[in-house]
């Protein structure tokens, strides 16, 4: 049963990695014209996301944390829509969304670094702490500096932070994943 969720971890961690890949290689070689079309992906892709996450909640059995899943499920669909409705406040709640997605994620790597990877008995386990706080830095430059020169500037800073959200979860990957037994 713990290997099982211990391989479960491993295949989110690899897919969550590849599908940020691809979103942040699409948003900085996308040319400006298609930033519309590109946004509108985004919209739908946060509809189809949170879907998915509400049919996972009915289907499985309701525990605190599936109630935790279901809330964020809901905002991914309401995000999603007003995205979809949203004329000219769609930069600015995309930069809100991935800029609170980026600290999210910095946080739970930084506390994966300081659980995990110390124990992990590789000695350069302290890079991923540097890594984090540059993830939750970024994050917070994001999230705090909404009023870049153009929405293609946007949408091109948010696709490298992305690309280096990816990064950081693959080293968190191996990091953490050589777990030595003390």
């Amino acid at each position: 049963m713990l290997f099982q969720a211990l391989s479960k971890i491993k295949t989110q961690t690899i897919i969550s990695s590849l599908i940020l890949m691809i979103v942040g290689l699409l948003m900085l070689i996308l040319p400006e014209q298609y930033d519309g079309l590109l946004v509108e992906y985004l919209g739908y892709s946060f509809i189809l996301f949170g879907g998915v996450m509400i049919w996972e909640f009915i289907a499985n059995e309701k525990k605190i944390s599936s109630w935790v899943f279901f809330t964020v499920a809901l905002l991914l669909l309401f995000i999603g829509i007003f995205v979809l409705i949203s004329g000219k406040d769609t930069l600015v709640v995309l930069s809100v969304v991935f800029g609170i997605f980026l600290i999210i994620d910095g946080v739970h790597s930084f506390l994966y670094a300081m659980l995990y990877a110390r124990r992990s008995g590789i000695n350069w386990w302290w890079i991923l702490l540097i890594l984090c706080v540059l993830l939750i830095i970024a994050g917070l430059n994001i999230l705090f500096n909404p009023w870049w020169p153009t929405a293609h500037s946007l949408l091109k800073v948010i696709g490298g932070v992305l690309l280096f959200a990816a990064a950081v979860g693959i080293i968190r990957l191996i990091l953490v994943w050589p777990i030595k037994k003390a």
